[in-house]
């Protein structure tokens, strides 16, 4: 908004110097972005908020000044215009759309330049005097907010005004000479036959006033906010008339345009009053008065103030204000709709005051001990700690996922929420699981040449009973990054299982891998990990079929997502150090042949069951699956380290405890000793 500041005397002299107005000016919240001169014409540049539509204009921000400086408003003296027995037929469709409409016919007019007084305001604003007619309609729109349009009412067929929707391909010529394709979205003003002006946006070409127009129609109006802003956004094109009314134009401003229009006109073009129509819909409720005690302000701002004073700022910002028992009830004005509350009262007498006028203080903060679950944080430090060693990268994903890449990974069956007003359609969903999020990286990846990852994340999964924080694991590619190997060995499952095994050592719980199907995973690559039988997770290869969906081919793919809210829910096990043993260690390897189904778990189970209390480590070295083994049978190598913390072991106890593991594997597992 641009403030002329001899136009802004014309109602109000602050008795400041340009650079002090525009400090108050920011101390009462408007923010002056720019002081310019426009030819001998001193112009303050405002930002005003979307909120405060009523500073639009001059004699608003004149208003503001008022209050600030304590000094008067010399209102300009209009005369008021009532409706008259001569009617202008105007017709509205919708009253939603269209409130209130104001019709002056204004005859035996003389189009002709402006006065130059009337220029200087006009150039001041950056616009372009045209004639009396038109100018008038910028001056007043400028001075008090109200968008007003006048058109030549002798090329209005039948003399009619009727406000309705545009018809679907109906086509316009506006007064900036481009030709627009209307439909039923945009409101027009219409006379019997067509559209004559896009309603609260710009007028048209073929009802302007020009040199020759002996008659006018003034319109005053007031439309419907959202339908403007739609209006104006599809059709790409914006005014001073369509900025005003995106932001609320002041209902009852509507008369106040049109009568200081009217007197301007009459004045200036020599005319005289015809006929005036009101098509007035009160819909708007009145605002509830609001009450305030200085004693709230003080808590607040911590500032003391008088009832006088604030009932003196508040009538100078045209609040109607009565005092009784140290209590004031305020009516706000029509033009501010934006106070509703005691706060929005305590804010406009904080704004006027100054805010480099009030108190600064620190804030008073009082100790208190609150009971902070520590827990889950330290899972989760934890967590990442052992998976980082692990050398898996973290990952952090959009919390929105998408109908199509949920049946991609066969988990549209999974509950799900729905975003309501989405920002695209790849994120109309909150993820219910993280395969769905975790496979874009894949490929995104993948298309940049980066075939081999290890990529974990702690985050939020959705459903419609809450959300739970969820660990994900991904897993693909070659195990090791060593160019001095001949051969990539590719990821297993014993991968993915190993750095979960690792994860969950480090937190101290004990974790079961029982192999159950899983849709997502492949039957004979998948598990469920409980604690103690309850199940908080699972981990395997992906399904062949979700690897189509999402075209990876000649790979292998693995995935665990662990429920974390239960591993939260477990007790916390405190970690002993014992020192190292002063005693020699002895090792046992053990090379045998076992069935393929067989896991490597249940072996290593047996045998610490066997070994007794100087069995201290079960390692697997080797496995062979070649054509020198039967068929079913995998060839296993697995060392077992024995040792004691009080004595050196003798032979015949390591020989005994050996070969009670040996017996127990032969016997249970029919393993074949090689």
């Amino acid at each position: 908004m641009k403030l002329p500041l001899n136009w802004l005397k014309d109602y109000i002299d602050p008795k400041l110097k340009t650079e002090e107005l525009a400090h108050r000016l920011v101390m009462a919240g408007w923010e002056v972005e720019a002081v310019e001169t426009v030819g001998e014409e001193v112009v303050l540049e405002l930002e005003i908020t979307p909120n405060r539509s009523d500073c639009l204009n001059v004699l608003g921000l004149a208003r503001e000044i008022s209050a600030i400086t304590g000094k008067r408003v010399q209102y300009p003296k209009v005369k008021s215009y009532k409706p008259t027995a001569d009617k202008i037929s105007i017709s509205i469709e919708d009253k939603k759309d269209c409130s209130r409409y104001i019709g002056t016919l204004i005859k035996n007019v003389t189009v002709a330049d402006s006065p130059g007084n009337l220029q200087v305001r006009v150039n001041s604003l950056g616009l372009r005097p045209i004639s009396n007619a038109v100018d008038v309609t910028n001056f007043v729109l400028m001075e008090i907010g109200q968008p007003l349009h006048v058109f030549d009412y002798d090329k209005l067929t039948g003399g009619k005004i009727i406000v309705r929707r545009a018809k679907q391909g109906e086509k316009i010529i506006t007064i900036d000479g481009i030709e627009r394709v209307l439909d039923p979205t945009v409101l027009v003003i219409a006379d019997e036959v067509k559209p004559v002006a896009i309603a609260g946006i710009m007028g048209g070409k073929d009802t302007e006033v020009t040199l020759s127009t002996k008659n006018v129609l003034l319109e005053s109006a007031h439309f419907d906010m959202a339908l403007i802003r739609r209006s104006s956004r599809k059709l790409g094109l914006r005014s001073d008339s369509s900025y005003r009314f995106e932001r609320n134009v002041d209902w009852q401003g509507v008369l106040a345009g049109a009568d200081r229009a009217t007197d301007l006109l009459l004045n200036l073009t020599g005319g005289q009053l015809a006929a005036r129509t009101d098509a007035a819909f009160v819909t708007k409720t009145p605002v509830k008065p609001i009450q305030i005690i200085p004693e709230q302000i003080e808590t607040l701002l911590g500032l003391k103030v008088s009832l006088a004073q604030v009932k003196r700022i508040l009538t100078s910002l045209d609040f109607k204000v009565s005092v009784k028992a140290d209590k004031l009830t305020v009516n706000p004005p029509s033009f501010r709709s934006d106070i509703k509350e005691t706060v929005d009262l305590i804010e406009e007498v904080a704004r006027t005051i100054g805010f480099d006028h009030l108190p600064t203080s620190l804030p008073q903060i009082k100790a208190k001990n609150l009971t902070v679950d520590d827990h889950p944080r330290r899972v989760k430090k934890t967590l990442r700690q052992a998976l980082m060693a692990c050398g898996v990268d973290e990952v952090v994903t959009v919390s929105m996922t998408n109908a199509k890449d949920l049946n991609k990974c066969l988990q549209k069956d999974l509950k799900q929420v729905r975003v309501l007003n989405p920002l695209t359609v790849d994120q109309e969903l909150m993820r219910p699981s993280l395969l769905s999020v975790f496979m874009p990286v894949v490929i995104g990846n993948f298309n940049r040449g980066q075939k081999n990852l290890r990529v974990f994340e702690i985050a939020k999964t959705y459903s419609p009973q809450g959300e739970k924080t969820t660990l994900g694991l991904l897993l693909t590619g070659s195990r090791y990054q060593d160019w001095r190997l001949s051969r990539k060995e590719q990821m297993e499952y014993s991968d993915i299982k190993g750095v979960l095994e690792n994860c969950f050592c480090a937190l101290g719980v004990d974790v079961s891998f029982e192999k159950q199907g899983q849709m997502s995973l492949d039957e004979s690559d998948g598990s469920i990990l409980t604690v103690k039988g309850e199940a908080i997770g699972c981990a395997g290869k992906l399904n062949k079929a979700i690897l189509s969906n999402w075209d990876i081919k000649h790979q292998d793919v693995y995935f665990a997502e662990i429920d974390l809210e239960k591993v939260f829910a477990l007790p916390a096990k405190s970690v002993h150090y014992k020192p190292l043993a002063e005693f020699p260690a002895v090792i046992r390897d053990v090379s045998l042949a076992v069935k393929k189904e067989i896991p490597y778990g249940a072996i290593e189970k047996l045998c610490r069951s066997k070994g007794g209390s100087i069995l201290v480590d079960v390692q697997f070295i080797e496995q062979y699956l070649g054509d020198k083994i039967q068929p079913g049978y995998k060839g296993l190598v697995f060392s077992c380290l024995y040792q004691s913390n009080t004595k050196t072991l003798r032979e015949e106890e390591v020989h005994k405890a050996h070969q009670s593991i040996i017996q127990a594997i032969t016997g249970e597992f029919g393993a074949i000793l090689r």
